[in-house]
């Protein structure tokens, strides 16, 4: 049973032996399974193994095999499992890849031709020059080379290119090139020119065909082996979305590994789940639910009173402009090639020939823009989940309406074709295609564009979550009684999990004024919307204790953040000088963060919040997923930020703190962190004692009375006789004293059916309505069982 696991990045220092040494101070806190980034052999210099070279072999990196067998034998001893982040969605697109090199060697007569998602009727398009192609030529850019293994090779900038055969005796470097599989290119070409299906707008990763049952084999031989000798106890399959056929795939999967297997899938709002074998998800929705319940609408409309004022702050409006521009610029080259496959189906039948190419392409623009969630699964799903997919493409239909068209009625025949029921291949292509393109059209949209430039609560724009998601205590239950794992900070989240909770605290209608008296001025010479951003960000990260690296850190943040909203500037289309003005505009602000000393109060009140958020991952249904370094506090930025190397050994130092120091002193002297690995120790602890309790126990909201109610939040997990309770405040800040973390409670009732024991003091509760008041003026959080 996975009971609870911690994400581990491997690379940047951490291979084989490093995670092998931290296995035991695992296993005493009570994780039971080590949670792995993919291991597989990437490309060189790779800072997070998405970029598979070779799914047959480990990364040279990490350590020889010997090494992961002795990992994979000391996880044993200790009683926990591994569990391997895979990516069968894409590989590479380098010659490192031996099958990507294969491929652009013998071109379309390669074994590994339809490994990839390529289109063969035509070359085979490589737009990795730093200029157009010509200029390249002229420039001496590209040339003849001996690749030591390879032999002969064309040489670009970065790159060796294996020659077909035959063709090495050519002289002149342009016939040469001309005579090749492939066509080097600009690099800007891969927007609108590419020949293969990438990963999102990543020309460097190239689809995989993993629908392809031979394809199937070749890329998972490998983990199928681990799982066989015991080595990998379940896995994570990274990207679902992108798959040509997620349910048939994730069959396929389950069948041969026999093992939990987990799914990367975003869900939208009160999207469903589709009836997959899987165990669940990697949780963001745990983590939007988690905003929903912490967020004060009260608070928040003050907040959005005063962004309105310096901002934009029409969310619909913002998302539909985001999404027009991903999918008609960023996607331009997915947009042409579903528009040449719906023209060729529309010519077929004479009631839609009339549509033109303009037409037709902006209707699935259109489509696409109205899209409510990441994709559907038309082809594959059972009638139950047919009828959720229907519903989607009718909201995404009565949306695109509202987008500029020439004639709306196009929609109702490019809707028609998507639901057709035959076995047309053409018409099979248009349906697949269309959905491997909507999730990237959401992700980079919504994500990477929509959550760079709305900024009212930066809390709020997380993965699975977003600036108008529903609030209050429903989604998070939602979330709390499904399956999968239960993370409140991961590899790909916008920041920690307790600067998330500092912005959360925001959302108190008190903090929310103080607010409005502080982020104003803030230095800088930038408009005051990227202000206001820029003091959230380090409001929301700022350390609480020294760090000389912080104001490089947050100088990289913000200019990911204009670069990532695509206005001023961009990582295609830079502005150097504006750049240059906001590089210097938070250096002076990360040198000003004493302005924050008026919102001190509210910073602790954010520091509640957080070991609210680390106890209630604890005791819900998904496993709780600690992120690494996750027992201390969670303070970083954006990625790269929340990649950075980790200290296990102050970890380890600071679980071992936690555990010989009472509660109480702990939060009162709450700026280490310490604290917030004994709220996670005990959770652990309380469920590793009953782990049936908590992987199929029934969860209920506790109902609370007295005075303080309303700023607290009760959850219950029963099963026959074992009853676990744990109580968290979500509206800390009036409560607050003036100094800790202990809240001064007026009155707090829990009514309970059996006697439960409090875990940091030991004290009993009694049956029927015990008054929490006295045990949370200890510490912030409290959890009890029956046993």
């Amino acid at each position: 049973m996975i009971r609870a696991t911690y994400r581990l990045q491997f690379r940047g220092g951490v291979g084989f032996r490093e995670a092998a040494a931290i296995v035991p101070q695992l296993a005493a806190a009570g994780i039971s399974h080590l949670y792995a980034s993919p291991l597989f052999a990437a490309a060189t210099g790779s800072t997070h193994g998405y970029d598979v070279t070779d799914h047959g072999a480990f990364d040279p990196v990490l350590g020889p095999d010997g090494d992961f067998d002795a990992l994979a034998q000391t996880l044993r001893r200790h009683g926990m499992g591994l569990v391997l982040d895979i990516v069968p969605n894409h590989m590479a697109a380098s010659p490192e890849n031996l099958w990507w090199r294969d491929v652009l060697k013998h071109g379309e007569g390669s074994r590994y031709a339809r490994h990839f998602d390529i289109d063969w009727s035509r070359k085979l398009i490589l737009p990795i020059l730093g200029k157009p192609y010509g200029r390249a030529l002229a420039a001496g850019d590209i040339g003849r080379g001996e690749h030591p293994q390879w032999g002969p090779v064309l040489k670009v900038p970065g790159h060796d290119l294996p020659l077909a055969p035959g063709t090495e005796t050519i002289a002149d470097v342009h016939a040469l090139h001309e005579t090749q599989h492939y066509r080097l290119a600009y690099w800007r070409l891969g927007r609108d020119g590419l020949t293969y299906r990438r990963f999102f707008e990543i020309t460097g990763l190239v689809g995989v065909r993993v629908e392809d049952e031979a394809v199937f084999d070749d890329v998972h031989a490998l983990v199928e082996r681990l799982v066989r000798e015991g080595k990998v106890a379940a896995v994570r399959v990274d990207h679902v979305d992108g798959l040509a056929e997620p349910a048939a795939y994730l069959r396929r999967l389950s069948e041969r590994l026999g093992v939990p297997v987990f799914v990367e899938k975003i869900l939208e709002g009160d999207e469903r789940l589709p009836d997959w074998p899987v165990e669940g998800t990697t949780g963001y929705e745990f983590i939007a639910g988690l905003s929903a319940l912490l967020t004060d609408p009260a608070g928040l409309a003050r907040l959005a009173q005063d962004y309105a004022a310096v901002s934009e702050d029409d969310v619909d409006r913002l998302s539909r402009e985001a999404k027009r521009e991903i999918v008609t610029r960023n996607l331009a080259g997915e947009l042409e090639h579903l528009t040449r496959v719906v023209l060729a189906l529309f010519a077929r039948d004479p009631a839609t020939r009339d549509w033109g190419r303009a037409t037709v392409r902006e209707a699935i623009a259109a489509l696409m823009v109205g899209m409510p969630v990441y994709r559907t699964y038309l082809p594959e799903g059972a009638d139950d989940r047919g009828d959720q997919d229907l519903a989607v493409l009718a909201k995404a239909r009565h949306r695109a309406a509202a987008e500029p068209l020439e004639d709306e009625a196009v929609l109702d025949d490019l809707v028609a074709l998507l639901l057709a029921k035959d076995d047309d291949p053409l018409r099979r292509e248009l349906v697949v295609r269309f959905q491997q393109t909507t999730g990237p059209a959401m992700a980079k949209s919504e994500e990477d564009t929509l959550f760079y430039r709305h900024h009212r609560l930066l809390a709020l724009n997380e993965v699975g979550g977003g600036p108008d998601q529903a609030l209050g205590p429903g989604p998070f239950l939602r979330a709390a009684r499904s399956g999968g794992l239960a993370p409140t900070s991961t590899h790909d989240t916008k920041r920690g999990a307790d600067a998330r909770a500092r912005l959360l605290a925001l959302s108190d209608p008190e903090a929310a004024v103080m607010w409005s008296h502080v982020w104003w001025t803030m230095p800088g010479d930038v408009p005051d919307r990227l202000r206001w951003a820029f003091a959230q960000m380090l409001f929301a990260s700022h350390p609480l204790m020294p760090d000389p690296d912080f104001a490089d850190r947050f100088r990289e943040a913000a200019l990911k953040t204009v670069r990532e909203a695509q206005e001023e500037t961009s990582w295609t289309r830079g502005d150097p000088q504006f750049e240059a003005v906001v590089a210097e505009a938070a250096g002076a602000m990360a040198a000003a963060t004493d302005r924050f000393a008026a919102l001190e109060r509210v910073t602790r009140a954010g520091a509640v919040l957080g070991l609210a958020m680390a106890l209630l991952k604890t005791v819900c249904r998904p496993a709780p997923d600690v992120y690494e370094g996750g027992f201390g506090w969670d303070l970083s930025m954006v990625d790269p930020d929340n990649r950075r190397p980790v200290d296990f050994a102050a970890e380890a130092a600071l679980c071992e703190r936690a555990r010989g120091t009472p509660v109480e002193a702990l939060a009162a002297d709450w700026r280490d962190g310490a604290v917030k690995a004994r709220i996670l120790l005990e959770g652990l602890r309380v469920r590793a004692e009953r782990p049936e309790l908590f992987s199929r126990g029934d969860l209920l909201e506790a109902p609370l009375s007295g005075p303080a109610a309303a700023s607290f939040f009760a959850l219950m997990r029963r099963s026959g006789e074992d009853v676990a309770l744990a109580v968290v405040p979500i509206r800390p800040l009036p409560l607050l004293g003036d100094c800790g973390l202990a809240l001064s409670v007026p009155g707090l009732v829990v009514a309970t059916s059996r006697p439960l024991r409090e875990r940091f003091s030991g004290a009993s509760l009694p049956v029927g309505g015990i008054d929490l008041s006295a045990h949370l003026a200890a510490a912030p959080v409290l959890v009890a069982t029956s046993w």
